[in-house]
């Protein structure tokens, strides 16, 4: 029988990652993921893998980026960047999804350590934006991406308090207040419909003993961080009521129709993973407000088209879709009365994918992490055959 620190030491692993996903240090690690999960396949002569009924779109996602970048002008930036997304994948969502099986038990203090992390880094985040006057950021994350991280954090602070009692469920909400103040402080409109759509499938989801309850946590905590803005409340009140405005969304606009554009030349293969900045220097329209070289096109869908073509966005979409369909099957497989935990997970995924379609904080490795995770955690815990 093999060594059991291999499972430890990944478990280890994927406690730090998730705890250091919200400052934006995910890779670390996810790197010492990696050496557990190559001394396990060292020691097994196996291959530390799970099936999961996601494996085959996603395979096939990463196979048509890895032929799209192979074939990019840009090959040496899509290729690399195609591998590294890939590894990133098989750490997250296939080691995460692997432990979830093996322990389905391991999803609370999973989610535990999520909550902690995210509250230390609302707070940091929260504190620079008092100091700097600006909206909340951190060294190794912009506005846009604390955003997704404390509204992740938030949501899952929610779903542990209607989970616990006592004072758990007490530690619960004190531990959302951070990253509720830091999505505030943000003013990131796209993490703020995200949260909203969250808490929506939260409540749905919850079960009938606790709709109410959970709808009225989270307008309590909005309420609360609200109250504590102070004079910068009516600034808050009016970045939102610019979610819809034209002219306030200029760059946004810029960004889409100049995505449109790559993809109407580039249909089939799309121009290769991480060349969008490049593209845009290409295709830069007259009065672009954006910086040149913008990064992405801050829609998940329009950059996955515009960098490895309809098929690549379709397949994700397909991901997507069947990831749902997992937590979804999950969600009527428990009692009712216990169904707090896939109604978070499928809450945080939901509200990720909405915030997605205006920005595009994951696509990055750091933060992408984070998304795979909880698809393999849907996957996993989706798939009836476990």
């Amino acid at each position: 029988m093999p060594p059991r620190w291999p499972d430890r030491l990944q478990r280890a692993a994927l406690l730090l990652t998730v705890a250091l996903f919200s400052g934006g240090y995910a890779t670390w690690g996810l790197a010492v993921m990696l050496v557990a999960v190559v001394a396990e396949g060292a020691l097994t002569q196996t291959l530390p893998w799970k099936t999961t009924p996601l494996d085959g779109v996603v395979a096939g996602f990463i196979a048509w980026f890895l032929l799209a970048s192979y074939l990019s002008e840009f090959r040496a930036i899509a290729v690399g960047s195609t591998g590294l997304a890939a590894l990133t994948i098989a750490l997250a969502f296939g080691t995460g999804a692997r432990i979830l099986f093996r322990d389905s038990g391991f999803l609370r203090p999973l989610l535990w350590t999520w909550l902690a992390g995210g509250a230390a880094a609302g707070a940091a985040a929260f504190l620079l934006h008092l100091r700097r006057s600006a909206p909340a950021a951190l060294p190794e994350l912009g506005q846009n991406a604390v955003g997704t991280t404390a509204m992740a954090a938030l949501l899952i602070a929610l779903g542990l308090a209607l989970l616990s009692a006592g004072v758990r469920r007490y530690l619960a909400l004190l531990l959302a207040l951070p990253p509720a103040a830091a999505l505030l402080a943000s003013y990131t409109r796209g993490a703020w419909i995200g949260a909203a759509v969250g808490l929506l499938a939260l409540t749905l989801l919850a079960g009938r003993r606790h709709i109410v309850r959970a709808l009225l946590l989270g307008v309590a905590l909005v309420a609360v961080a609200l109250a504590s803005a102070g004079p910068e409340r009516g600034a808050l009140v009016r970045r939102a009521l610019t979610v819809a405005d034209p002219q306030v969304n200029l760059n946004r606009i810029y960004l889409f129709r100049t995505a449109r554009l790559i993809i109407a030349d580039h249909p089939v293969f799309g121009t290769g993973l991480n060349t969008f900045s490049q593209m845009t220097l290409r295709y830069r329209l007259p009065g672009d407000p954006n910086p040149l070289g913008a990064p992405f096109a801050h829609n998940i869908l329009l950059n996955m088209a515009a960098e490895g073509g309809v098929v690549a966005a379709l397949l994700f979409v397909a991901i997507v879709i069947q990831a749902l369909h997992c937590g979804l099957r999950w969600w009527r497989h428990t009692p009712e009365g216990e169904r707090i935990l896939p109604a978070v997970v499928i809450a945080v995924f939901v509200a990720m994918m909405t915030h997605q379609l205006f920005d595009g904080t994951l696509l990055s490795v750091h933060l992408g992490a984070g998304m795979w995770l909880v698809i393999g955690i849907l996957a996993a815990r989706g798939d009836v055959r476990a």
